[in-house]
């Protein structure tokens, strides 16, 4: 995966998506023994989609 042209997503105002981050990332910690870090990208600089 080419990284240099991906960016963190601006997941800021949406709480609920990044609550789903974390209750899924306590699933796998439960399910495979170790922690896992979900990391949300987007091709957009700005960190926002265009519409």
């Amino acid at each position: 995966m080419e990284m240099e042209s991906y960016h963190f997503a601006n997941l800021g105002i949406h709480e609920e998506l990044m609550q789903d981050l974390r209750n899924l990332e306590s699933r796998m910690k439960e399910e495979l023994g170790y922690e896992i870090a979900l990391i949300a990208y987007t091709k957009e600089a700005d960190g926002l989609p265009s519409k």
